[in-house]
């Protein structure tokens, strides 16, 4: 399995050679050295499409909750989230994911969806067989791109018995007095129940 590699990137290039013209005086030179990499976003359909959380839930399922891309076991956000509420100290959160007031378990861990083929590069977005299990860190890292150009390749689970601590949610949500949660949280509770 090959993972993440070094892309050729000119934006460094270009973007220093951009800033360069500018601090020249030369405001529409560095235009056109821009226009080496602009960027035009595809329009968009006027109804965004995104998978229902049973969907999801199903694929994050299917894939045993392991990222497709480095194969390391994650954990379901909201299954974290009750950690957090318990234990503020211990766990932080912060509501917006800011790295420094939140526990990096958040940010390594975190269950998360990516499409196989971008959405942006015409990717069904509901189509679950363009669904995949991701960590936090390769979903970023990959971003708009295909595994082509990553020279990326899908890892199957190596441990089908992990469920993203799923199983203990309920429980502890339970065992802990029903803690208050929102509405998207007892959504994900329903959708992870065996």
């Amino acid at each position: 399995m090959r993972g993440p590699r070094q892309l050729d990137d000119p934006y460094p290039d270009v973007l220093q050679r951009a800033l360069q013209t500018i601090a020249d005086g030369d405001l529409e030179g560095a235009r056109a050295v821009l226009d080496e990499v602009r960027f035009a976003p595809p329009p968009l359909p006027g109804v965004k499409r995104w998978p229902s959380t049973a969907v999801i839930a199903r694929v994050y399922a299917r894939d045993a909750y392991q990222c497709r891309y480095c194969g390391e076991k994650t954990i379901l956000t909201p299954v974290m989230r009750l950690l957090a509420r318990l234990y503020p100290l211990e766990f932080p959160m912060h509501p917006n994911w800011k790295a420094s007031e939140t526990h990096p378990a958040f940010i390594s861990r975190s269950t998360t969806l990516d499409h196989l083929v971008p959405i942006a590069g015409g990717g069904d977005p509901v189509a679950e067989a363009n669904l995949v299990t991701a960590c936090w860190g390769c979903n970023r890292r990959k971003g708009d791109l295909t595994l082509d150009e990553l020279g990326w390749e899908l890892r199957d689970p190596a441990d089908l018995t992990w469920r993203g601590l799923t199983e203990l949610y309920e429980p502890a949500w339970v065992a802990a007095g029903r803690p208050e949660l929102s509405a998207t949280e007892l959504t994900w509770m329903r959708a992870t129940r065996p």
